[in-house]
C-alpha cells in the first residue's frame, strides 16, 4: 500500500485536503468532500473546505493519472459483502414489478428506520432513507428546475433557508443520478409517511406511486413517463403478499457507511 499512501498524500497536498481515502459505496460522499469514480462502486475521496468544481476536476485528473495505483488497491481490497439470497430474490421481484407496470425503479422502505429493504436494479442509488426524508421535507413542492437553478446560483428569488444547507449534498448526488429523478424520489419519500392508502404524486414528466403494506412498509415506484394508475395499483396490490413474505425473510440492507474506508491518509499536524 506504499504507492497508495504516496498518492493519498499527493491528493491532500494538491487539494489542500485534511484527508484522502478510497471507499466503496453508493451513497453520496460527505458534504465537505469531493469524489472521483474509480470502478465497480469504488471512488477516490478528499475532504476539503470548499468542494468546488475546480477541486473535483483536479481530483479527476489525479485519479486518471494514477489509475493503475488505484485499481491495484481496489483489487487487493476485501470484496464488498454479497446480498443474501432472500435480498437478491426481493431485488429480482422488484425488477419484474418495474417491468410489468412500466416504472423506472422501485423500492421497499419502512417508516421506522433509515434502511432500504429492497431496490430494483435501477434503484440501487437510494441508500439512506433518513437522508432522503430529511432533504425531501426541505424540498417540499419546489420543482426540480428551481432546485437545479439554486444549485447553479442562477435562480431568483433565493432558496428557502431550510434547503440551503442541503444544496451541496444534492449537487454531489446529482453527479451520479439525474437531478429530477433524485429530487422527486426524495420529496415523495418525505410525503409518503402521511399517506394512509395508495398515493400517486405527479411531477410531470415524472410520477410516483406509493402503496402501503403491513402497517409500516411502503413500496414506492418511480415512473419517468405517463402511466396507467389503475393498472399499476392493481399490479402492486397483487405483488404486496410476495413482497411482505420476502421482507420478513431477510434483514434490511444497511445504509452505506458515510466515510467508510479501505485505506486513509491524514497528514500530521492537520
Amino acid at each position: 500500500m506504499e504507492a497508495l499512501d504516496r498518492l493519498l498524500a499527493l491528493v491532500c497536498r494538491e487539494l489542500g485536503a485534511s484527508r484522502a481515502w478510497v471507499e466503496y459505496g453508493s451513497a453520496p460522499p460527505p458534504e465537505q468532500a469531493v469524489a472521483s469514480t474509480i470502478r465497480d462502486g469504488w471512488r477516490l475521496c478528499a475532504s476539503v473546505e470548499a468542494p468546488t468544481a475546480e477541486a473535483r476536476e483536479l481530483l479527476d485528473e489525479l485519479a486518471t493519472s494514477f489509475d493503475r495505483v488505484l485499481c491495484d488497491a481496489v483489487a487487493d481490497a476485501p470484496a464488498p459483502p454479497q446480498p443474501s439470497e432472500a435480498g437478491e430474490t426481493l431485488r429480482q421481484t422488484l425488477d419484474v414489478l418495474v417491468e410489468r407496470i412500466g416504472a423506472q425503479a422501485a423500492w421497499v422502505i419502512d417508516e421506522r428506520s433509515p434502511v432500504v429493504w429492497g431496490a430494483s436494479s435501477h434503484g440501487r442509488w437510494l441508500a439512506d432513507v433518513d437522508r432522503a426524508r430529511s432533504i425531501g421535507h426541505a424540498l417540499g413542492d419546489h420543482e426540480p428546475s428551481e432546485v437545479i437553478g439554486w444549485m447553479q446560483g442562477q435562480q431568483l428569488p433565493p432558496p428557502p433557508a431550510e434547503l440551503v444547507a442541503h444544496l451541496p449534498t444534492i449537487a454531489a448526488a446529482t453527479k451520479t443520478v439525474p437531478a429530477a429523478r433524485l429530487l422527486v424520489t426524495w420529496a415523495a419519500i418525505a410525503q409518503a409517511s402521511s399517506q394512509p392508502g395508495t398515493w400517486t404524486w405527479n411531477r410531470d414528466p415524472l410520477h410516483v406511486m406509493v402503496r402501503p403494506f403491513a402497517a409500516i412498509y411502503r413500496v414506492l415506484a418511480l415512473f419517468d413517463a405517463p402511466f396507467s394508475p389503475l393498472h399499476a395499483e392493481t399490479t402492486l396490490s397483487r405483488a404486496v403478499p410476495v413482497l411482505e413474505r420476502l421482507v420478513t425473510d431477510h434483514p434490511p440492507v444497511d445504509p452505506t457507511p458515510k466515510g467508510a474506508r479501505i485505506h486513509a491518509f491524514v497528514p500530521r499536524g492537520r
